[in-house]
């Protein structure tokens, strides 16, 4: 089964599967995460890039890499979907007006990734102070 047929809650699961297997510490992963879905500023993520080892940065890469990879294939498969709920062919549209929708759909995976590490931090801020919130 390719990548492309995987649910998007599939992928998210690989990709907690990918960080797991990347034996990086927690705060660690988060700033790859932020980084690979946009939420980290370039410089500050290429400092503390930086100052890893180049042993633990090769994981880093593999674990990035593959991550982006992930979201572009199902930015990729919603985008024919959507060409294809509105009767027409991926191919009868132009590169720029492919490019617009296949921009759209990448923009809102990584919006809806944005909203679940925001929900994730919450959960573990406030289950530390001790409250239990079911968000």
């Amino acid at each position: 089964m390719a990548i492309r047929d995987l649910s998007f809650s599939t992928l998210k699961g690989m990709a907690k599967g990918l960080v797991r297997k990347a034996q990086l510490p927690a705060k660690d992963m988060a700033l790859v995460v932020r980084n690979t879905i946009g939420d980290l500023d370039k410089e500050s993520f290429k400092t503390w890039y930086e100052s890893l080892d180049v042993k633990k940065r090769s994981r880093i890469d593999k674990v990035t890499d593959r991550l982006d990879q992930m979201i572009k294939d199902k930015a990729r498969q919603r985008t024919d979907a959507r060409i294809a709920t509105a009767g027409r062919l991926p191919n009868e549209l132009s590169a720029e007006q492919y490019e617009v929708i296949y921009r759209e759909e990448l923009d809102e995976i990584k919006n809806s990734l944005k909203l679940g590490v925001l929900q994730g931090a919450l959960g573990v801020a406030l289950a530390s102070l001790g409250i239990n919130l079911w968000i």
